[in-house]
């Protein structure tokens, strides 16, 4: 009977061993679960990204008045030109024609070795080239030549594109109906190149257009972007990203906004106060997505417990983006 009572005791000991264990193992597990954060000033800006190209403002396609050949060519790519400026000189079909009968003629008197004929040749092939001038082709607009495609000697027709001429280039991105709202002319807007990661340019977006685009089941719009001055380094072609400034706050207070937790539709954050969690209501105003401002209910310095599991579980529902913020990241 003793050793009946001794065994019942051993388990009883074991049974409450374990609960113990197991209580303490849970208590670690939650202690592990939570990071500390401070509240701290900060800025925040929230943003609109999106991808484009850089485009021409107004592109100008330069075409021979006449069908010929290009006798010379006065400007190359990269050249600044005026209205009115000639860009290359044409001779036309009539012209050539002409000429080359007058050079025949002179060739075969000079195989003859006959002084007169000879004379009488070069007379003809003076008049030739006074009845007949080179075609001066002129520019239309103030720009930049960002295509040339013809040289001289060059057969040519009107339908040739000799030139491309752009008044100034800028940066042509696609929002979808999302966030096209949020976009206004004259807003800020800050463009960086892919051939240019680290020169960021300061812009503003100078047309939206009023017809969108469905692609791949979205409608987007074009929105133009515009430095100013153009960076030398732009080039027609190039990959852009632009972020477009919505809202932006300096020197705010700032938590994770991970610290949140929302009851019946109040915000409120567990703050630190003698090393003891103890739950504060608080109101906020603008999130860039990971920090948000605090506007009442706490103070600079302030120690809150961030929940580590739930920083990962916002992080996964992130993946897909909130409506109006960082377009472009996919």
């Amino acid at each position: 009977m003793k050793k009946f009572w001794i065994g019942i005791i051993v388990v009883i000991i074991v049974v409450i061993g374990f609960f113990f264990m197991r209580k303490k193992q849970t208590v670690k597990s939650e202690e592990l679960k939570f990071t500390v954060a401070e509240v701290t000033r900060g800025n925040i800006e929230v943003k609109v990204l999106s991808t484009g190209t850089i485009e021409p403002y107004t592109r100008v396609e330069v075409n021979s008045p006449v069908n010929g050949r290009i006798d010379r060519v006065d400007v190359d790519e990269g050249a600044v030109v005026k209205p009115g400026d000639i860009l290359a000189w044409i001779s036309s079909e009539d012209r050539i024609a002409l000429l080359d009968a007058a050079r025949s003629n002179l060739e075969d008197a000079r195989r003859q070795g006959d002084s007169t004929t000879i004379k009488e040749a070069l007379a003809a092939q003076e008049i030739a080239n006074n009845a007949y001038k080179p075609v001066p082709l002129t520019n239309s607009i103030s720009g930049v030549v960002i295509a040339r495609s013809c040289e001289p000697g060059q057969n040519i027709s009107t339908q040739t594109i000799l030139f491309v001429i752009s008044d100034r280039l800028v940066a042509n991105v696609q929002v979808d109906e999302a966030d096209i709202g949020k976009i206004t002319l004259d807003q800020e807007a800050v463009v960086t190149l892919d051939a240019f990661p680290d020169e960021p340019v300061h812009s503003k977006v100078t047309k939206i257009s009023h017809e969108g685009t469905l692609v791949s089941g979205v409608v987007e719009y074009n929105v133009m972007v515009e430095p100013k001055p153009v960076p030398a380094n732009w080039k027609s072609g190039m990959t852009a990203d632009v972020e477009f400034i919505i809202s932006s706050k300096n020197n705010i207070l700032v938590i994770p906004k991970t610290a949140i937790k929302e009851k019946q539709g109040n915000n409120f954050v567990t703050v630190l106060q003698d090393n003891k969690p103890v739950p504060q209501p608080i109101s906020t105003g603008i999130t860039d997505g990971k920090l948000i401002e605090v506007t009442d209910g706490l103070k600079e310095g302030e120690r809150l417990m961030v929940s580590s599991i739930g920083a990962q579980s916002n992080q996964a529902g992130n993946s897909r983006r909130p409506p109006g913020m960082f377009r472009g990241f996919h």
